[in-house]
């Protein structure tokens, strides 16, 4: 799976470019996105990105016209494992309940210092995403982070239903170091409880008596 820590921002600039901006300032469901988005599907073809279907958690992305770079490691499986040592262009262009439509077309090859020949394993090796600088640390340990919900960011997340995580009624997100991913949401309760839900789609909440416990019983349970 790719990781949001590996997401480049698509600032490659050529016909697809241009015309990924243009597509983005259309209104849905107008005869103007329709039109585009056949356009941006031929000019995928002509430039030979292949097609392929897959789950949002592995590809994160959601929303059709979007896009990113991507670096494609050389020990890469599945449908991109032709890219390896390739820096490539991905774009969502058809939405889905779970599996989404994605494209994805040679850029150039991966900068000497971007190519990644085998996966880091070190199971001590816990990471944090970037965006934990935008938000207030309430705890940290070396593998676990609980950061306070900043409503007016949408945090992408492989493993929530929507593609990104839901803030609305929840005080702080638990991450877990060890995958580099939020895992849950957390309220905090007066009397010192915390509820707790995990961010997959088939989580209900549960009450724990402190923000230890809620780590301890909400981690390894994606």
């Amino acid at each position: 799976m790719i990781s949001e820590s590996t997401m480049l921002g698509d600032d490659f600039e050529d016909e697809v470019l241009i015309l990924l901006k243009e597509f983005k300032n259309t209104t849905v469901n107008s005869a103007q996105r329709t039109e585009l988005r056949t356009d941006l599907e031929a000019l995928l073809v002509r430039r030979k990105y292949i097609s392929f279907h897959a789950h949002h958690r592995q590809y994160l992305i959601t929303r059709v016209g979007t896009s990113y770079l991507y670096d494609v490691p050389l020990y890469r499986r599945g449908y991109l494992s032709n890219f390896r040592g390739k820096r490539v262009r991905v774009v969502c262009l058809d939405s889905g309940k779970y599996k989404y439509g994605y494209r994805a077309g040679l850029i150039c090859d991966s900068p000497p210092d971007k190519i990644v020949e085998k996966p880091q394993r070190n199971k001590h090796n816990y990471s944090f995403p970037g965006y934990v600088k935008q938000h207030i640390v309430i705890y940290k340990s070396p593998r676990f982070m609980v950061i306070q919900a900043n409503h007016s960011i949408q945090i992408l997340a492989k493993f929530a239903a929507k593609g990104y995580i839901e803030t609305t009624g929840w005080d702080s997100i638990l991450i877990d170091g060890k995958i580099g991913e939020p895992i849950a949401t957390l309220r905090h309760n007066i009397d010192g409880t915390i509820e707790g839900i995990k961010i997959s789609w088939y989580s209900t909440p549960s009450v724990y008596t402190s923000l230890r416990e809620a780590i301890d019983e909400l981690k390894g349970k994606l």
